[in-house]
């Protein structure tokens, strides 16, 4: 095989269809906390609406999506980068990956652990209240802990919304500037351009 062709191969490559379905779903849920997030940073937590209700469920669905999409990842092979790209860049591609994916278990936990601190329940969805993170009566009743965990989870997730920013950058750096086919390892085969078809 040609050095060409085997480029070729390797930019073509695509992740799993699960990995790709995980991802987009992810991707639609963590931009909807952003975006129910920034609503609950001018609403009061002692008044909760059903908003509130949704953002914390859809936090805990998150936080399961995220432990299946690692289990797979774990058990399925990504797609190898572009030979062409940068020792730099590979490096620093998969550093943001791997901080996506802290960040996409780090905020579900932290306000899951914020909500238990207050002993407050999460409902799913309506159906089914989600158990609350067994903590001393003493942590309960002094509300030290929660005081430390809001403002965390809130400074987190400007943190989280920053590198979300800078992976939708890197894509279109890749799409725009360096036209490449790497974006398309995370879209359906159907979406790849007409003079990609092999």
């Amino acid at each position: 095989m040609s050095d060409t062709t085997e480029t070729m191969s390797t930019q073509t490559a695509r992740y799993s269809s699960v990995a790709i379905a995980l991802h987009w779903i992810i991707a639609l849920l963590v931009l909807t906390l952003i975006a129910l997030g920034l609503y609950m940073d001018h609403a009061s937590i002692d008044d909760p609406t059903p908003l509130h209700n949704l953002h914390k469920a859809l936090g805990i669905l998150v936080m399961l999506l995220v432990v299946v999409r690692i289990i797979w990842r774990l058990t399925h092979k990504a797609p190898s980068l572009p030979q062409d790209m940068p020792k730099q860049q590979r490096i620093a591609a998969m550093s943001v990956e791997g901080i996506l994916y802290i960040f996409q278990i780090l905020m579900p936990a932290t306000g899951w652990l914020a909500m238990s601190a207050i002993a407050a329940p999460v409902v799913m969805f309506g159906l089914f209240s989600w158990p609350n993170i067994p903590l001393p009566e003493s942590v309960l009743e002094s509300g030290s802990l929660s005081t430390i965990l809001f403002p965390l989870h809130q400074w987190l997730s400007w943190f989280f919304a920053g590198f979300i920013a800078l992976h939708i950058l890197a894509a279109l750096y890749h799409r725009i500037i360096r036209r490449d086919q790497i974006i398309f390892r995370m879209l359906p085969e159907r979406c790849a351009p007409k003079d990609d078809a092999r």
